[in-house]
């Protein structure tokens, strides 16, 4: 007969959106952790969710989904799926024989009410904090906070991606250090793109004769794509940008705003809008046909980026703001050039920097990069993680 100690260690993975960067970050690490001994992940997820028939491991797309066409049938959806997701992920918890709950979107909104049945099914609660804050609240935000800084207290292990956010989780909840344990973002390899630079500018309709930057993922205010179209006005007939992505319209800018800010500046002839949802194998295609990548993120944007680690893995050059954990991240590794965020005229020294620089000077900090961030590592830590808290349930 097996004892405690030679089972596997069962592992819910709880994740309730389609995907965006940390769809991304999931998928890569449950793929790797399919291959760590002494672990068992399965991940609970949405109908929708984007790599649910790439997922060579295990899925339970019974969690409810949250997308819908209309606006207000969504909201009414995310807002519902607050309270009923975690019920479901715990009842399947319970089903499987799991031991472990993990999430990777922290419905923290409604833990009061989810968090008696957690304690009752006699769960360890594991929880990734992506972003250790949240800047607005969905209804009383006095009492949207307080319940995340419980729910960060109830955790028996929380991951983040930096030293940085580490601090900051301690001085928020007041979470004891030994509970925090640091897994950063790895490469996003997308694949190979369908044809060279030059076919594929073509085929996009992108100049073959100016430099390319592509300011690539979801569109939101603290990414700061009004002050990257200001700062290129005076290089126009040296720079093209290429927009690839989705517009997150929390503060009501939509991309229409966006593009007649564009035109407003000048800039009509010189951008390409793929305002829509990018499919993996379009992404890598995007990536080649550029030069390098635009990240000018504002001080609001404290958590890693999904779009630098896809940036790494297909080897393109970033010009980057200086937020804490992408700072960082990138302390030993000059793989661009950086920028102090919100800063337009640093923004634009960079951009001058980029059109006199030949970006092969960046390919051995983009190795290194490569070398140090890995999925595997990821993996290897999380599943200590997970063993520890196993062992401590058996003692």
């Amino acid at each position: 007969m097996m004892s405690e100690n030679t089972l596997p260690v069962r592992v819910l993975h709880y994740f309730a959106f389609p995907g965006g960067g940390i769809g991304r970050y999931v998928h890569e690490l449950l793929t790797r952790l399919r291959d760590q001994p002494g672990v068992e992940v399965e991940l609970a997820c949405i109908p929708s969710y984007h790599y649910l028939q790439q997922a060579t491991y295990p899925t339970w797309p019974g969690l409810r989904d949250i997308t819908h066409p209309v606006a207000f049938r969504r909201r009414m959806r995310f807002a519902i799926n607050l309270l009923v997701n975690p019920v479901r992920a715990i009842k399947r918890a319970q089903l499987t024989g799991a031991q472990i709950l993990h999430l990777s979107t922290i419905p923290h909104v409604t833990f009061a009410l989810w968090s008696r049945k957690l304690k009752k099914a006699g769960l360890r609660l594991v929880a990734t904090a992506h972003d250790v804050r949240r800047s607005q609240g969905l209804i009383c935000y006095p009492y949207e906070i307080e319940q995340l800084k419980r729910l960060y207290r109830a955790c028996d292990a929380l991951f983040v991606h930096s030293e940085y956010q580490k601090k900051d989780l301690i001085d928020f909840a007041g979470v004891s250090e030994d509970k925090i344990h640091i897994v950063p973002h790895g490469p996003s390899y997308h694949g190979p793109p369908q044809g060279d630079k030059m076919t594929l500018r073509k085929r996009y309709g992108v100049p073959l004769d100016k430099q390319v930057a592509l300011f690539f993922g979801d569109i939101r205010p603290d990414k700061n794509l009004d002050l990257f179209l200001q700062a290129m006005v005076p290089y126009k007939d040296r720079l093209f940008l290429v927009v690839a992505g989705q517009a997150k319209n929390r503060d009501g800018t939509g991309i229409s705003e966006y593009i007649a800010r564009a035109e407003n500046l000048g800039l009509s002839g010189n951008i390409l809008w793929r305002c829509e949802y990018i499919p993996d194998n379009e992404v890598p295609n995007f990536f080649e046909l550029c030069d390098w990548v635009a990240m000018p993120y504002s001080s609001r944007f404290t958590s890693q980026s999904g779009v630098l680690n896809v940036a790494m893995a297909h080897r393109r050059p970033v010009l980057v703001s200086t937020t804490p954990t992408i700072a960082e991240t990138l302390k030993n590794f000059p793989v661009g050039v950086m920028v102090s965020p919100d800063s337009l005229e640093e923004l634009r020294r960079a951009i001058v920097t980029f059109l006199n620089t030949d970006q092969s000077c960046f390919k051995e900090s983009i190795e290194s990069y490569l070398k140090t961030y890995s999925w595997e590592k990821n993996a290897s830590t999380t599943a200590l993680v997970y063993e520890e808290l196993r062992r401590a349930c058996v003692q």
